[in-house]
C-alpha cells in the first residue's frame, strides 16, 4: 500500500484538490498540469485535511502516506472511505469518441421520466436533484467522482449516469467503480497526440468493458471499430455483451413517426430526431432495457423526455437564419453534423475552429470534413491554448483547400465576429453550424480561461440580445 509516516487517523472523505478538502479529508497530493499537490498542502490542512497521500516526502504536521503512484490507488481508497460500492446506486457508464454526452444525458432523462431519481456526471455538467454545476473534466478525478456519487445517494438518488473518457480509464478516474451497464457510442480520430494510434485509443476505451468495470455492456456496431469493441467485450463477458446494428442483438430504423427498435426486445420511441441524436437515444434506451427496465416504461418515458442536449446540435433560436451550436471537435463529428444539416437546409455555412495543444493531425481532416457539405466556411479560433492560433487556422484551411477554392473560405480570428459574419453571408433559407464551443462558457488562450458564451454571441449575431 505504501509507507505511513505518523499516526493512524480516521478519515471520512478523500480529495485530490485542496479546494475539495473538507474537515476529515485525506488529501491526495500528486503532480498536476501546473504544479504538485504538495504545494497546496498548507491550504488543505487549513481546510481540515487529517492526512496526506503523496509520492513525495514532506514536512507535515499530519500523517503522510507515501506511495509511488497515488493516482493508481485513489479510486480504491475513495471507494473504501466513502463506501461507494454500498450506496444502493445503479450506475451507468458511457464511453466513445462522439455522442457520449448526449447518450448519458438521454439515459438520465429517461430515468427521471420513469420516476427514478438519478444523478448525472457529464462533460457538459453534473446534476444532483435540480442543482447543475459546470464540469471541469469529462470524467472527474476519482475522489471527486466518488464524492459526487455519495452526494447523489445522500439526496435520495437510486441511479447515477457517468460519462467516461479514455483518459479517465487510463488515469484511474473510474477505479473503485463497477458499472451495472456500460455503453459504447463509436470510435473516431481524436486524442492521437496522447494515444499514438487508433489501436491504442480503442484499447483504452475497451477497458471499460472488462469485468473489472462493468457487469453488462451495450456496443454500437457501426463500423470495424464497433465490431472490434464488441469482440473484446464478448471475450470478457460472453453472456453479458450485446451489440446494436445489422445482424446484432438489437437493430433500429427511423420512421416518419419515431424510432423502431427490434431484436432481443421490441419498443417504439415516439420521437422525431435527426440521425445523430436518434442513434444516441437508441443506445440510451437499450442500455436501460439491458438494466432490466421494461420496453413499455422506456417507450412511455421517451414521449415526454427532454431531448435538447446543451451544445449538441443545439438550435439557438427559431429566429432565422438558424444557428446550431455543436461541440464537434473531431473530423467525423464535423462531417456528420454538417451532413445532417445540409440535408435540411438549402444553404449551410460552417463556423469552424479547433483546439490548440490537442492532436494537431486531425485539423486538416476537420477542414476536409467541413468542406464536404458546407456552402461556405468561416475559419476562426476556438481554444488556441499555448499555440499560435494562426497555425491552427492554417491547418484547417489547408484541409478545406484540398476540396474547395479559396473563395469558399473566410478567415476571421475573433469567433464572435466570425458568427456575426456568417449570419450576414448565409441568406434566406440557410443555416449556420458553429463547430467547437458547444456548451462551454470560456475560451482557453495563453494559459487563461477567458469568459466566452457561444450561445450568447450567437443570439447577439441574430440581434436577439
Amino acid at each position: 500500500m505504501g509507507v505511513l509516516v505518523g499516526d493512524q487517523v480516521d478519515i471520512t472523505s478523500v480529495a485530490i484538490s485542496s479546494l475539495d478538502v473538507v474537515p476529515g479529508s485525506l488529501f491526495i497530493a500528486v503532480q498536476g498540469e501546473k504544479g504538485h499537490g504538495m504545494d497546496f498542502l498548507p491550504a488543505a490542512i487549513a481546510a481540515g485535511a487529517l492526512a496526506v497521500l503523496s509520492d513525495r516526502e514532506a514536512q507535515a504536521n499530519i500523517p503522510l502516506l507515501i506511495h509511488p503512484n497515488p493516482r493508481s490507488i485513489a479510486g480504491d481508497v475513495s471507494a473504501f472511505v466513502m463506501e461507494t460500492m454500498n450506496l444502493g446506486l445503479q450506475i451507468f457508464g458511457v464511453t466513445g469518441t462522439n455522442g457520449k454526452t448526449s447518450t448519458a444525458f438521454y439515459i438520465h432523462q429517461l430515468l427521471l421520466e420513469m420516476g427514478v431519481k438519478a444523478g448525472l456526471s457529464s462533460s457538459a455538467f453534473t446534476q444532483i436533484d435540480d442543482r447543475r454545476a459546470e464540469s471541469a473534466l469529462t470524467t472527474p478525478e476519482a475522489p471527486r467522482l466518488h464524492c459526487l456519487l455519495s452526494e447523489m445517494a445522500d439526496s435520495g438518488a437510486k441511479a447515477a449516469v457517468v460519462e467516461v473518457s479514455a483518459q479517465a480509464l487510463v488515469r484511474h478516474r473510474v477505479d473503485g467503480l463497477v458499472f451495472d451497464v456500460a455503453g459504447f457510442t463509436n470510435l473516431t480520430r481524436d486524442h492521437l497526440d496522447e494515444f499514438g494510434s487508433m489501436e491504442n485509443y480503442l484499447s483504452a476505451k475497451a477497458s471499460l468493458f472488462t469485468q473489472k468495470f462493468s457487469r453488462r455492456s451495450v456496443i454500437n456496431v457501426e463500423d470495424r471499430f464497433g465490431e472490434q469493441m464488441l469482440e473484446l467485450a464478448r471475450a470478457q463477458s460472453p453472456d453479458s455483451s450485446v451489440g446494436i446494428g445489422h445482424d446484432q442483438d438489437y437493430s433500429f430504423e427511423q420512421t416518419p413517426t419515431g424510432i423502431k427498435i427490434t431484436g432481443k426486445q421490441v419498443l417504439f420511441l415516439a420521437r422525431n430526431l435527426g440521425p445523430l441524436m436518434a442513434k444516441n437515444l437508441v443506445l440510451a434506451a437499450i442500455i436501460l432495457l439491458e438494466a432490466g427496465y421494461s420496453p413499455r416504461a422506456v417507450a412511455d418515458a421517451a414521449i415526454d423526455m427532454e431531448t435538447l442536449v446543451p451544445g449538441r446540435l443545439e438550435l439557438v433560436s427559431e429566429t432565422e437564419p438558424h444557428i446550431y451550436l455543436d461541440y464537434a471537435h473531431t473530423p467525423q463529428a464535423v462531417e456528420l453534423a454538417a451532413k445532417e444539416l445540409s440535408e435540411k437546409y438549402s444553404k449551410l455555412l460552417i463556423v469552424l475552429g479547433a483546439s490548440g495543444d490537442r492532436d494537431p493531425g486531425k485539423r486538416i481532416e476537420m477542414g476536409r470534413a467541413a468542406a464536404k457539405f458546407a456552402n461556405h466556411i468561416v475559419v476562426t479560433d476556438q481554444h488556441p491554448r499555448s499555440e499560435d492560433p494562426a497555425v491552427i487556422r492554417a491547418a484547417l484551411i489547408a484541409g478545406i483547400l484540398e476540396m474547395r477554392p479559396e473563395s469558399f473560405i473566410s478567415e476571421i480570428d475573433d469567433p464572435a465576429l466570425a458568427v456575426s459574419t456568417a449570419v450576414d453571408l448565409v441568406g434566406v433559407g440557410g443555416a449556420i453550424l458553429w463547430c467547437g464551443p458547444g456548451h462551454l462558457k470560456y475560451r482557453e488562450v495563453k494559459g487563461k480561461k477567458l469568459p466566452f458564451d457561444a450561445h450568447l454571441e450567437a443570439r447577439k449575431a441574430l440581434n436577439l440580445d
